[in-house]
């Protein structure tokens, strides 16, 4: 056999059942009776465990009889190398599990993609990984890479999962409440958007006091770019940017909108995801500014865009960071320089943000002898453990995830950057206009129309029918995922059946 194939024999037990063997003459199953085994492994997964990693896929004894026991459980099982499941696909067990669709078979190389794939903590629950010990001592050497694949794709996983278990039913709410006037909103002309221009992108870290002023000597030089939180910033510079990018679904984000001065809105385009606060969309419409409406990753607002071919555009929001968002906009324009200004990802001079956002309103409203707003911005910026990077820059965790999902980003779209003198130069070498090749209706259909329709797909759903696994999800039933994490999460009932959920989450569709 081959070097790249540890099995090399097929043999019967003296249970009758066909077993693999190692090139090194070893079984992973037992060559007496494997069945009996593989009920002893199964009976330790744990009653709220639904997602399991098998290590050896072998005989396949073992993975039947995970199935056998446990109706809505999904197993990932993996071998080394694709040649190994090519062998094992000689066993009729092996066979017969890999046409089961509550079974993944794959390899070492594909773990972390399957695991980012399947596994929907709102669904599975807990997540387990069986060991089969003969397995893993003959493939020693690569249970460091197992690990760390699994744990990294974990680690994202439950990173998604913690977001959506605290924003799913605030991001529904504002779904169902944008898509009722989405008639108001408009298309971007993206003809009119002069991309030979340099695109400026304005994010709100303290480093933009340092160059918004420079930048404000040659604005008819530039595309002006802002995210939300740095729009009052701009405005108390009396710079009026061409488009304000908004993804924060919280009732904070409407802050960001009222200003003490008038401000025209509009001059402005307002390019907000679908889950984005619904009440400051209102303010924009009321006020006459030109709002449009994106799509980032929601079921819901993906399945909404897609059933009604309303081509809303789709923008990457990362780790959840509006700054990625307004370059993937200025990248999906065709912009080929762009500058982002105040893209910290840290606490630089001693401040969270730029002077001029709305905390400086509400801290120095607030701000008292005893607590002034200084104590106030320290409060924010001491809640979670500082990490130092230099004598006047602190950064965090968190704020260090954002950065890499930045950068990450800007790789993974082949654009060349650099940072200098804190700000992202950004050269895009692509020459897709995918932004204007998404939108292909002038006008927006009545959203009470399609907010009706929506509710017809959902209440047509039946509650009673058997899912045992995501495949059994239609469109609809995987629209109700976030909201089914933040249930899971903000339940007072201790219940980890899904259909019990997931019948909660259609019986409030409406509320």
């Amino acid at each position: 056999m081959s070097d790249n194939v540890f099995y090399s024999d097929i043999i019967i037990s003296k249970s009758g059942i066909e077993i693999p063997v190692f090139n090194n003459g070893k079984t992973v199953d037992s060559r007496y009776d494997p069945q009996r085994e593989s009920i002893r492994l199964s009976d330790q997964i744990k009653d709220k465990t639904n997602f399991v990693i098998v290590l050896g896929i072998a005989s396949g004894i073992l993975i039947k009889s995970i199935l056998e026991k446990r109706e809505n459980i999904f197993i990932l099982a993996v071998e080394s190398e694709q040649a190994d499941i090519d062998f094992l696909m000689k066993l009729e067990n092996v066979k017969q599990i890999s046409n089961n669709k509550r079974v993944c078979l794959c390899t070492i190389n594909q773990l972390f993609e399957k695991i980012t794939q399947l596994y929907i903590p709102a669904f599975y629950g807990n997540l387990e990984v069986i060991e089969q010990r003969a397995w893993t001592t003959e493939h020693n050497s690569k249970i460091p890479q197992i690990n760390e694949q699994i744990q990294k794709a974990v680690g994202i996983v439950s990173a998604d999962f913690s977001v959506q278990s605290h924003f799913g039913k605030l991001w529904q709410h504002n779904i169902l409440s944008n898509v009722k006037f989405i008639h108001k909103s408009k298309h971007i002309n993206c003809a009119e958007i002069p991309v030979n221009k340099t695109a400026v992108i304005f994010a709100a870290g303290p480093s933009i006091d340092n160059s918004i002023l420079q930048i404000k000597k040659n604005l008819d030089d530039f595309y002006l770019i802002a995210s939300d939180t740095a729009l009052s910033i701009l405005l108390s510079y009396n710079i009026i940017p061409d488009v304000v990018v908004s993804i924060d679904g919280q009732n904070v984000s409407n802050s960001h909108f009222i200003h003490s001065k008038q401000f025209d809105f509009s001059k402005t385009i307002f390019l907000f995801d679908l889950c984005a606060n619904d009440s400051a969309a209102k303010k924009i419409i009321s006020q006459n500014g030109i709002l449009s409406f994106f799509v980032s990753g929601h079921p819901l607002g993906d399945y909404i865009n897609q059933k009604f071919s309303l081509f809303l555009p789709k923008l990457f929001s990362g780790a959840g960071t509006v700054t990625i968002s307004a370059v993937d906009f200025a990248i999906q324009a065709g912009f080929k320089n762009i500058i982002v200004s105040g893209a910290d990802f840290a606490y630089s001079n001693g401040k969270p943000y730029a002077k001029g956002t709305y905390l400086d309103r509400i801290y120095n409203k607030n701000s008292e002898r005893l607590n002034n707003s200084q104590n106030q911005f320290c409060k924010l910026m001491y809640r979670t453990p500082l990490i130092q990077k230099s004598a006047f820059l602190f950064t965090t965790q968190i704020l260090d995830a954002y950065k890499t999902s930045f950068e990450d980003y800007l790789k993974s779209k082949s654009l060349i950057f650099s940072k200098e003198n804190e700000l992202y130069k950004i050269t895009n070498q692509n020459n897709l206009n995918t932004f204007a090749q998404s939108q292909k209706i002038e006008t927006m259909p009545d959203g009470e129309i399609l907010i009706e329709q929506l509710y017809k797909d959902f209440l047509s759903q039946d509650i009673n029918k058997n899912i045992n696994s995501i495949f059994d999800l239609t469109n609809i039933d995987i629209c109700l995922l976030p909201l089914i994490s933040w249930q899971k999460n903000n339940d007072n009932i201790d219940n980890t059946d899904f259909m019990y959920f997931y019948r909660k989450a259609l019986g409030g569709i409406k509320k």
